[in-house]
C-alpha cells in the first residue's frame, strides 16, 4: 500500500521495481513479514499484474528504519 500522497512512480520505476520473492532475497526478511508490512502501509509497494512491486528506494528507506540507532556501549 502507498501513502496517498505519494507521488505516482514511471513505468521506467516500476520496470526496475522488485517482486516480493526478489525483495524477500535481498532483504533476509520472509515473505510473509514483507507482504504483512505491505498490507498495514509500513513497506509502499504497488500493484502491477496482480504481483506486488517494490521500488529498491523504498526497500532500501524500509530496512533502514528497522535499524534501531545504538544506544552507545556499556
Amino acid at each position: 500500500m502507498i501513502p496517498s500522497d505519494a507521488p505516482t512512480p514511471t513505468y521506467d520505476d516500476l520496470r526496475c521495481a522488485l517482486t516480493v520473492p526478489q525483495a524477500e532475497d535481498t532483504s533476509g526478511r520472509s515473505s510473509f513479514v514483507l507482504r504483512d508490512d505491505i498490507r498495514t502501509g509500513r513497506l509502499p509497494a504497488y500493484k502491477v499484474g496482480g504481483r506486488w512491486r517494490i521500488l529498491p528506494a523504498d526497500l532500501d528507506a524500509y530496512l533502514e528504519a528497522l535499524v534501531a540507532p545504538s544506544r552507545g556501549t556499556r
